[in-house]
């Protein structure tokens, strides 16, 4: 490592983290020191109605771009797995060019995503379930495969509690369906593909050289990528680099690993 050190600056490093993934993965123990005071942490999950409805990814960052306000401007955003996507067009939205992007272990889901997904919250909830039992959402449109997938998980607590109220049919199955629904706009057809600065990678996982500014494979296994400070050196060093306006273009499904 070059020993670049990030100089002193109260701007907010936005960190985008899903709240509710087991095993959490957090930039916790990967920030360097000096901007674990600056944190500003955005859950995709807490997107306003993401549990009942299907909003682009466009629309998404506008949202966060205006939670975060214009007053400052942010000095890098962080992200990982399939929030890369939402975390390039957040710097998008964001004012001001040149933000520092630096996305940990990208995906871009497919159309096999969602479905994925669908299978292992509903076997989540119910261990006893056959696979053959959990509705195929593949190819709907978004809203009607939000709708078909929420009614079965609706069912699936409403089966071990028939006399639940609707209401917290809805409030126990909320978290997963935000899952769904934020899967199911990551994962619709893009006309141009998501834009990415720096990617690190754990082992497993994959991203094409010439689909980011810059790709850097640290033979970390996920857990130490995330739990450790190992790559506390290589943030700082990215960190620190300069930004140089636009940048290439990334493709879609390079790392088998979902969110």
């Amino acid at each position: 490592m070059s020993g670049n050190t990030i100089t002193h600056d109260d701007r907010p490093v936005v960190v985008l983290e899903f709240g509710n993934e087991i095993p959490a993965r957090s930039f916790d123990r990967i920030l360097p020191p000096e901007l674990h005071a600056h944190r500003l942490r955005i859950d995709p999950l807490s997107y306003p109605g993401l549990a009942e409805a299907v909003p682009d990814l466009a629309a998404q960052a506008r949202h966060w771009a205006a939670e975060i306000g214009t007053a400052t401007r942010p000095r890098a955003v962080l992200a990982y797995c399939s929030a890369a996507e939402l975390a390039a067009l957040l710097v998008d939205a964001l004012p001001g060019p040149g933000i520092p992007l630096l996305v940990l272990d990208p995906v871009a889901p497919g159309p096999s995503t969602p479905q994925e997904l669908l299978l292992d919250l509903a076997m989540g909830m119910d261990d006893t379930l056959e696979p053959s039992e959990v509705p195929d959402i593949t190819g709907l449109p978004a809203s009607d495969a939000l709708h078909r997938a929420s009614s079965f998980l609706r069912s699936l607590v409403t089966r071990a509690a028939p006399d639940l109220e609707d209401d917290i049919a809805d409030e126990l199955t909320a978290g997963q369906r935000a899952w769904l629904g934020f899967t199911l706009s990551a994962a619709a057809d893009r006309i141009v593909p998501p834009k990415l600065g720096h990617v690190v990678l754990s082992e497993d996982c994959e991203w094409p050289d010439a689909d980011a500014r810059s790709v850097h494979r640290t033979g970390l296994t996920m857990t130490d990528l995330f739990g450790t400070s190992a790559v506390t050196p290589l943030v700082t060093e990215l960190l620190s680099a300069p930004v140089a306006a636009g940048g290439p273009r990334g493709k879609e499904e390079p790392c088998s690993r979902t969110s």
